[in-house]
């Protein structure tokens, strides 16, 4: 083992430094040429007051030591090897930030008496029953582990970890289906085609939804909504009701309707009766269809609240770009603009909505009678075994 040149007693009024030499050695002292550039060598003046000349090519790493450090070096071999002496050292080394040298002084009191209170409480342990632990042994023998920088159980991790496996899995999906849609048209078309009717992936289900935002050819977005309804789960289903409302081809529109029915999922209900309070009438009407191809009972009773909806339309009245004088008794009264714009509210009866009843009631009738319709639904539903289709 290379040498140390240090000993006991060296301290100065600056911090010293610790020269870390590449044979593995170590030189502590005070480097005496600090502001030499370019670096041609290292002068150094030992604690023995000697000077050492180190070549850069010796050198691997130089540690810069705080003055604190230095006089710590200089005084610990002053305290005795009591409980009380390394006591009085490492409340010496906590109030100068030594954090390292401090821990070192409280762990050697714990040596010295297991049950110091004082000294285990600042190393951070606390009592459980008749033992002293550390927080990493409290928390390890409740089974607790470290991950990420907290203390988690190990469902939390194995839910983290299975979350980040997904994010990944859709990340990957994301790249491969840009990637096809991209050869879509192209001399790579049929492997484009082969490749997407293949997917049954859940993980494929965010990259999905992108592609039918992003698509504009008609085929595609059909190929899209396929492979949605092969993978099938309530998270694929979702994005087929939400694109059997939105997309702007009535093909698609239905193909998506003919998934959800055949697949009779129970969220699509509820997703088409909430688009029933929507502002637009045109999406009024076009949940109260999609609801009356599901044939799902349920739905009669928000469609009979959603029969005749208000909604705000802007009148405009007189002739726009015309303008003319205006008088009053007092006087001349200046010009005004020949027509002007308001908001008014406005009763819509929604007709896909009568027929979704109609259809759901097996015929029964009151057109846009709300207040026959809620009647005869109130008798209804005081039947035993409730059905809403006429007998």
């Amino acid at each position: 083992m290379a040498a140390v040149l240090w000993v006991p007693g060296f301290c100065g009024t600056a911090g010293g430094e610790v020269f870390v030499l590449v044979n593995g050695g170590r030189v502590e002292g005070k480097l005496l040429n600090p502001d030499q550039l370019p670096r041609q060598d290292y002068l150094v003046r030992t604690p023995q007051g000697a000077e050492v000349t180190l070549t850069p090519d010796q050198v691997e790493d130089v540690i810069h030591r705080r003055p604190e450090e230095v006089q710590y070096e200089s005084i610990r071999h002053g305290y005795p090897d009591t409980i009380e002496g390394q006591w009085e050292l490492a409340e010496w080394c906590r109030q100068r930030h030594l954090l390292a040298a401090r821990e070192t002084h409280l762990r050697r009191i714990i040596e010295l008496d297991p049950n110091h209170e004082l000294a285990r409480r600042a190393l951070g342990y606390s009592r459980v029953g008749d033992r002293w632990m550390t927080q990493e042994e409290r928390m390890l023998a409740e089974g607790y582990r470290r991950y990420k920088g907290r203390w988690r159980t190990s469902q939390e991790i194995e839910l983290m970890e299975r979350d980040q496996e997904k994010e990944r899995a859709e990340g990957e999906w994301k790249q491969k289906l840009a990637m096809w849609r991209d050869w879509l048209g192209t001399d790579r078309h049929r492997l484009a085609t082969e490749n997407i009717e293949k997917i049954k992936d859940p993980n494929a289900i965010k990259a999905l939804a992108y592609a039918l935002e992003d698509e504009s050819r008609d085929q595609a977005r059909l190929m899209y909504v396929e492979a949605l309804a092969r993978i099938g789960t309530t998270g694929a289903n979702r994005i087929l009701a939400v694109w059997s409302m939105n997309d702007k081809v009535e093909e698609v529109r239905l193909t998506c309707l003919d998934y959800l029915k055949e697949k009779n999922d129970p969220e699509s209900v509820p997703y088409f009766i909430g688009r029933l309070a929507s502002d637009s009438n045109a999406e009024i009407n076009r949940a109260a269809k999609a609801l009356g191809y599901l044939e799902n009972p349920s739905a009669v009773g928000p469609l009979i609240d959603a029969l005749v909806t208000v909604h705000q339309y802007k009148v405009t009245t007189g002739n726009p770009g015309q303008t003319s004088a205006t008088f009053s008794n007092a006087g001349p009264g200046g010009l005004s603009v020949g027509s002007s714009t308001k908001i008014v509210s406005r009763n819509a009866p929604n007709r896909d909505v009568l027929d979704a009843l109609v259809s759901l009631t097996g015929g029964v009738n009151f057109s846009f009678d709300v207040g026959r319709w809620k009647a005869w639904y109130a008798t209804q539903m005081t039947r035993p075994n409730l059905d809403t289709r006429r007998d």
